[in-house]
Protein backbone atom coordinates (compact mmCIF):
# COMPACT_ATOMS: atom_id res chain seq x y z
CA UNK A 1 0.00 0.00 0.00
CA UNK A 2 1.49 3.16 -1.32
CA UNK A 3 2.09 5.66 1.95
CA UNK A 4 -1.01 8.30 2.00
CA UNK A 5 0.91 11.69 1.20
CA UNK A 6 0.57 14.39 4.47
CA UNK A 7 0.48 18.11 4.35
CA UNK A 8 -0.13 19.98 8.06
CA UNK A 9 -1.61 23.64 7.38
CA UNK A 10 -1.61 24.74 10.87
CA UNK A 11 1.94 24.42 11.78
CA UNK A 12 3.35 27.44 14.52
CA UNK A 13 6.65 27.36 15.00
CA UNK A 14 9.04 29.59 17.37
CA UNK A 15 9.66 29.90 20.55
CA UNK A 16 6.82 31.28 23.15
CA UNK A 17 7.54 33.15 26.15
CA UNK A 18 6.55 31.37 28.22
CA UNK A 19 8.29 27.83 27.70
CA UNK A 20 7.07 24.53 26.76
CA UNK A 21 8.09 22.16 29.84
CA UNK A 22 9.45 19.33 27.72
CA UNK A 23 10.30 20.30 24.22
CA UNK A 24 11.58 23.80 22.12
CA UNK A 25 9.11 23.88 18.99
CA UNK A 26 11.74 25.48 16.84
CA UNK A 27 12.95 24.89 13.45
CA UNK A 28 14.57 21.81 14.34
CA UNK A 29 11.93 20.41 16.10
CA UNK A 30 9.45 20.89 13.53
CA UNK A 31 11.93 19.33 11.49
CA UNK A 32 11.49 16.38 13.48
CA UNK A 33 8.40 15.92 14.09
CA UNK A 34 7.85 15.91 10.19
CA UNK A 35 10.71 13.20 10.00
CA UNK A 36 8.49 11.10 12.97
CA UNK A 37 4.96 11.37 11.15
CA UNK A 38 6.26 11.21 7.56
CA UNK A 39 4.59 14.23 6.94
CA UNK A 40 5.90 15.60 3.45
CA UNK A 41 5.31 19.30 3.58
CA UNK A 42 4.07 21.95 6.25
CA UNK A 43 2.66 25.06 6.04
CA UNK A 44 4.55 26.95 8.54
CA UNK A 45 3.35 29.95 10.22
CA UNK A 46 5.73 32.02 13.18
CA UNK A 47 5.17 33.07 16.18
CA UNK A 48 7.18 36.02 16.78
CA UNK A 49 4.44 37.25 14.49
CA UNK A 50 2.31 37.38 17.47
CA UNK A 51 4.73 37.31 20.11
CA UNK A 52 6.69 40.17 18.89
CA UNK A 53 5.97 41.99 15.80
CA UNK A 54 4.09 40.47 12.56
CA UNK A 55 6.47 41.79 9.81
CA UNK A 56 9.50 41.22 11.56
CA UNK A 57 8.21 37.46 12.61
CA UNK A 58 7.77 36.81 8.62
CA UNK A 59 11.35 37.81 8.07
CA UNK A 60 12.67 35.66 10.74
CA UNK A 61 10.36 33.18 8.92
CA UNK A 62 11.89 33.86 5.82
CA UNK A 63 15.35 32.68 7.10
CA UNK A 64 14.74 30.19 8.74
CA UNK A 65 12.37 28.49 5.82
CA UNK A 66 15.47 29.16 3.31
CA UNK A 67 16.80 25.80 2.23
CA UNK A 68 13.54 23.66 3.87
CA UNK A 69 11.91 22.53 0.64
CA UNK A 70 9.32 21.17 2.98
CA UNK A 71 8.32 23.86 4.30
CA UNK A 72 5.13 26.42 2.80
CA UNK A 73 5.62 29.66 5.01
CA UNK A 74 2.77 31.27 5.54
CA UNK A 75 2.78 35.54 5.66
CA UNK A 76 1.51 37.14 8.50
CA UNK A 77 -0.51 40.21 7.28
CA UNK A 78 -2.50 42.99 8.75
CA UNK A 79 -4.64 45.53 7.07
CA UNK A 80 -2.67 48.17 7.38
CA UNK A 81 0.56 46.76 5.38
CA UNK A 82 4.05 46.63 6.69
CA UNK A 83 6.02 49.63 7.84
CA UNK A 84 7.49 51.99 7.00
CA UNK A 85 5.40 53.00 4.55
CA UNK A 86 2.52 51.26 5.65
CA UNK A 87 0.67 50.56 2.35
CA UNK A 88 -1.21 47.23 1.99
CA UNK A 89 -0.71 47.06 -1.88
CA UNK A 90 3.19 47.81 -1.20
CA UNK A 91 2.85 44.87 1.25
CA UNK A 92 1.19 42.52 -1.13
CA UNK A 93 3.56 43.42 -3.91
CA UNK A 94 6.90 42.62 -2.17
CA UNK A 95 4.97 39.30 -0.34
CA UNK A 96 4.75 37.90 -3.71
CA UNK A 97 7.85 38.78 -5.00
CA UNK A 98 9.05 37.15 -2.24
CA UNK A 99 6.79 33.94 -3.13
CA UNK A 100 4.04 33.97 -0.55
CA UNK A 101 1.19 31.61 -1.87
CA UNK A 102 -0.59 31.37 1.71
CA UNK A 103 -1.26 34.04 4.29
CA UNK A 104 -2.93 33.94 8.00
CA UNK A 105 -3.86 36.92 10.35
CA UNK A 106 -4.26 37.36 13.63
CA UNK A 107 -6.72 39.84 14.74
CA UNK A 108 -7.09 39.30 18.40
CA UNK A 109 -3.24 39.68 19.28
CA UNK A 110 -2.85 41.86 16.66
CA UNK A 111 -5.94 44.64 18.13
CA UNK A 112 -7.51 45.29 14.66
CA UNK A 113 -11.37 43.76 13.73
CA UNK A 114 -11.53 41.22 11.34
CA UNK A 115 -14.67 42.95 9.85
CA UNK A 116 -15.07 44.04 6.81
CA UNK A 117 -14.77 47.42 7.67
CA UNK A 118 -11.55 47.46 9.02
CA UNK A 119 -9.94 44.31 6.91
CA UNK A 120 -11.97 44.31 3.84
CA UNK A 121 -8.96 46.11 1.64
CA UNK A 122 -7.43 43.13 2.59
CA UNK A 123 -10.20 40.54 1.86
CA UNK A 124 -10.12 42.26 -1.63
CA UNK A 125 -6.39 41.98 -2.31
CA UNK A 126 -6.63 38.29 -1.05
CA UNK A 127 -9.79 37.43 -3.41
CA UNK A 128 -7.96 39.21 -6.88
CA UNK A 129 -4.76 36.94 -5.88
CA UNK A 130 -7.18 33.95 -5.15
CA UNK A 131 -4.54 33.94 -1.75
CA UNK A 132 -6.00 31.57 0.76
CA UNK A 133 -6.24 32.97 4.33
CA UNK A 134 -5.68 31.23 7.36
CA UNK A 135 -7.34 32.37 10.94
CA UNK A 136 -7.57 30.97 13.96
CA UNK A 137 -10.71 29.61 14.86
CA UNK A 138 -10.37 31.50 18.80
CA UNK A 139 -9.19 35.23 16.69
CA UNK A 140 -12.81 35.53 15.95
CA UNK A 141 -16.42 34.74 16.11
CA UNK A 142 -18.11 33.08 13.79
CA UNK A 143 -20.50 36.16 13.27
CA UNK A 144 -17.59 37.59 12.25
CA UNK A 145 -16.94 34.67 9.58
CA UNK A 146 -20.85 34.96 8.12
CA UNK A 147 -19.68 38.95 7.88
CA UNK A 148 -16.58 38.17 6.08
CA UNK A 149 -17.77 35.57 3.78
CA UNK A 150 -20.96 37.79 2.39
CA UNK A 151 -19.14 40.92 1.90
CA UNK A 152 -16.50 38.55 0.24
CA UNK A 153 -17.98 35.26 -1.17
CA UNK A 154 -14.90 34.25 -3.20
CA UNK A 155 -12.46 34.25 -0.17
CA UNK A 156 -10.51 31.54 0.40
CA UNK A 157 -10.65 31.82 4.15
CA UNK A 158 -9.17 28.98 5.97
CA UNK A 159 -10.65 28.04 9.94
CA UNK A 160 -7.87 26.35 11.76
CA UNK A 161 -8.50 24.66 15.47
CA UNK A 162 -11.82 23.95 15.09
CA UNK A 163 -12.92 22.53 18.67
CA UNK A 164 -14.42 19.36 19.50
CA UNK A 165 -18.39 20.43 19.84
CA UNK A 166 -20.12 17.22 18.65
CA UNK A 167 -22.57 18.58 15.81
CA UNK A 168 -21.39 22.11 15.33
CA UNK A 169 -24.28 23.39 14.35
CA UNK A 170 -23.05 27.31 13.71
CA UNK A 171 -19.98 25.74 11.99
CA UNK A 172 -22.57 23.68 9.39
CA UNK A 173 -24.96 26.50 8.76
CA UNK A 174 -21.92 28.82 7.74
CA UNK A 175 -20.45 25.99 5.23
CA UNK A 176 -24.25 25.89 3.82
CA UNK A 177 -24.25 29.36 3.14
CA UNK A 178 -20.26 30.20 2.13
CA UNK A 179 -18.48 27.61 -0.31
CA UNK A 180 -15.63 29.53 -0.11
CA UNK A 181 -15.26 28.26 3.43
CA UNK A 182 -12.67 25.83 3.97
CA UNK A 183 -11.51 23.69 7.49
CA UNK A 184 -8.33 22.45 8.80
CA UNK A 185 -9.16 19.55 10.47
CA UNK A 186 -7.17 18.55 13.16
CA UNK A 187 -7.32 16.73 16.41
CA UNK A 188 -8.87 19.47 17.71
CA UNK A 189 -11.86 18.56 16.28
CA UNK A 190 -11.75 14.95 17.26
CA UNK A 191 -15.67 14.10 17.29
CA UNK A 192 -17.13 10.62 16.80
CA UNK A 193 -17.43 10.05 12.82
CA UNK A 194 -17.66 14.09 12.39
CA UNK A 195 -14.92 13.93 9.46
CA UNK A 196 -17.21 11.63 8.26
CA UNK A 197 -20.00 13.47 8.66
CA UNK A 198 -18.67 16.48 7.01
CA UNK A 199 -17.47 15.06 4.05
CA UNK A 200 -20.82 13.45 3.68
CA UNK A 201 -22.58 16.83 4.06
CA UNK A 202 -20.40 18.88 2.00
CA UNK A 203 -17.88 17.00 -0.28
CA UNK A 204 -14.19 16.45 0.16
CA UNK A 205 -12.76 19.54 -1.52
CA UNK A 206 -13.46 22.19 1.18
CA UNK A 207 -11.38 20.65 3.98
CA UNK A 208 -7.51 20.53 4.52
CA UNK A 209 -5.41 18.59 7.14
CA UNK A 210 -3.70 19.95 10.17
CA UNK A 211 -1.36 18.50 12.95
CA UNK A 212 -2.38 21.77 15.87
CA UNK A 213 1.74 21.84 16.02
CA UNK A 214 3.11 22.77 18.98
CA UNK A 215 -0.25 22.38 20.82
CA UNK A 216 -1.09 18.49 20.50
CA UNK A 217 0.75 15.31 19.55
CA UNK A 218 0.51 15.60 15.62
CA UNK A 219 -0.08 11.41 15.50
CA UNK A 220 -3.90 11.96 17.13
CA UNK A 221 -4.53 14.09 13.95
CA UNK A 222 -2.41 11.45 11.63
CA UNK A 223 -5.02 8.83 13.57
CA UNK A 224 -8.15 11.03 12.66
CA UNK A 225 -7.96 11.19 9.00
CA UNK A 226 -6.57 7.44 8.52
CA UNK A 227 -9.46 5.63 10.73
CA UNK A 228 -11.96 8.12 9.28
CA UNK A 229 -14.70 6.09 7.08
CA UNK A 230 -13.67 7.82 4.29
CA UNK A 231 -12.61 7.10 0.32
CA UNK A 232 -9.65 6.99 -0.72
CA UNK A 233 -10.49 10.07 -3.08
CA UNK A 234 -11.66 12.27 -0.27
CA UNK A 235 -8.73 11.30 2.17
CA UNK A 236 -6.27 12.02 -0.66
CA UNK A 237 -7.54 15.40 -0.74
CA UNK A 238 -7.43 16.59 2.49
CA UNK A 239 -4.53 14.88 3.23
CA UNK A 240 -2.78 17.36 0.45
CA UNK A 241 -4.77 17.68 -2.66
CA UNK A 242 -6.97 20.26 -1.32
CA UNK A 243 -4.04 22.67 0.05
CA UNK A 244 -2.31 21.78 -3.19
CA UNK A 245 -5.00 22.98 -5.45
CA UNK A 246 -5.79 26.01 -3.48
CA UNK A 247 -1.92 26.92 -3.81
CA UNK A 248 -1.85 26.26 -7.07
CA UNK A 249 -4.74 28.10 -7.93
CA UNK A 250 -2.66 31.52 -6.71
CA UNK A 251 -2.55 34.68 -9.11
CA UNK A 252 -0.61 37.23 -7.80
Amino acid sequence: MTPLKLITCDALVGLPRKPFAMFRPDADDLDHELARLEISAAVVRHRQCVENFPHWGNDVLAREAAGRANWIPAVCLTPDGAPDDYSLAATMVRAFASGMRIAWISPKEHMFSPRPWCSGKLYAACVAARLPLLVDYRSLTLDDVEEIMTAFPQLRLIVTQVPRFGRHRSLYALLERHPGLHLCLSSAYSVHEGLTDLVEKFGHTRFVWGTSYPEAEGGASVALLMYAALSDAARAAIAHGNIERLLAEVKP
